[in-house]
């Protein structure tokens, strides 16, 4: 899931695609766009309100739009754009696993040990290749060993999955690139039979 930022140079091209694939964006498109072509972000925005203030307009044919439908529609528009604009603040704030393990001065081979858990279950969790959301066995280990909250945690795992985490943890099994399930990653782990139903257990 890991989204790689386009580095295209041309704007035209990037605002006529955002238009035919959302006619009227919504706040999650809108901030799905900007992440993918931040270079572009500004323009991005504008074109939404644009497009969002057409939209409204389109969908009262039979009624003559007077400046109090107007303004209260560009107050919609604003709004949008302000919850666009904190979602990716928000987001923009949120520590990750690597920011969470440096503040209590641990990396992820000694996290692992002191959970008991196969390194390859926090490398896949790590690198943005396990599923939301995560075992309730596993965030309250987290919340325990790194002082996470639940939101932190599943703030932190949403960077991951967003490819914005960078932590890189090794294991002794190959990698895959499609994201798994927690029960799968778990069951598909070399852990004794007796730790999967321990990890798995809870949910």
């Amino acid at each position: 899931m890991t989204r790689n930022h386009n580095t295209t140079d041309n704007r035209d091209e990037v605002l006529f695609a955002f238009d035919q694939a959302c006619n009227c964006p919504t706040a999650a498109q809108i901030i799905e766009w900007c992440e993918r072509f931040p270079q572009f972000a500004d323009d991005i925005r504008a074109y939404a309100a644009i497009s969002r203030e057409l939209a409204a307009r389109a969908a009262l044919p039979a009624e003559k739009a007077d400046e109090t439908m107007l303004a209260r529609g560009f107050s919609r528009v604003l709004n949008l754009l302000y919850e666009a604009e904190k979602a990716v603040t928000t987001s923009s704030r949120a520590q990750s696993f690597e920011q969470a393990m440096q503040a209590r001065g641990t990396d992820t081979r000694q996290l692992a040990r002191s959970l008991d858990i196969a390194r390859s279950v926090l490398a896949d969790l790590f690198s943005g290749r396990m599923l939301a959301p995560a075992g309730a066995r596993l965030v309250t280990a987290f919340r325990e060993a790194l002082g996470m909250t639940p939101e932190s945690f599943a703030a932190a795992h949403d960077l991951a999955l967003r490819g914005q985490g960078t932590v890189h943890a090794k294991a002794t099994e190959a990698p895959t690139a499609t994201p798994r399930p927690y029960e799968v990653i778990i069951r598909d782990s070399s852990m004794s039979d007796e730790r999967k139903r321990f990890w798995l257990s809870g949910n």
